[in-house]
């Protein structure tokens, strides 16, 4: 009787199945850090971006009469993009603030050649102030009447 060798047994798609398994599994891990890296490195520019941006909020013009003198001002205050949400939701406030700075403002200072530079400052730290923050960061004077009697 001939010797017969023993067939080599084949391997079956149940070994054969981890071993595709794992480079896919592997390459599915790398595609989600490099996608998770990415979504990060993509938001953090957005808020670089953001911050970066100048963002401007136009205060209804506010207008005051005392001692026989009456200042009309139209106001823009600065804020970083980041920023321009909390303007907008503090709007009414900035305009208080604002009229009390000008109601407190002397006119004859304010017509004198640093008198708009000093008014701008004094609105600028008033709100800051009294809002408890330093989101602002520019009051600019957008129009200025100075006149004698009321308006």
């Amino acid at each position: 009787m001939p010797n017969k060798a023993k067939p080599k047994p084949q391997p079956t798609s149940k070994s054969a199945a981890p071993d595709r398994l794992l480079p896919l599994s592997i390459a599915a891990v790398v595609i989600t850090l490099a996608a998770g890296f990415a979504a990060v490195w993509l938001y953090w520019q957005y808020e670089q971006k953001r911050s970066s941006e100048t963002s401007y909020l136009t205060l209804p013009a506010i207008a005051i009469s005392r001692d026989g003198h009456s200042i009309r001002a139209g106001l823009a205050v600065r804020t970083t993009g980041n920023d321009a949400d909390w303007a907008a939701g503090n709007k009414r406030a900035l305009e208080q603030i604002m009229a009390r700075t000008l109601m407190e403002a002397d006119p004859m200072r304010v017509r004198s050649a640093d008198g708009i530079a000093e008014l701008q400052q004094a609105f600028l730290q008033a709100g800051n102030e009294a809002l408890h923050t330093d989101k602002l960061r520019e009051v600019l004077i957008t129009d200025l009447l100075v006149s004698e009697g009321d308006l």
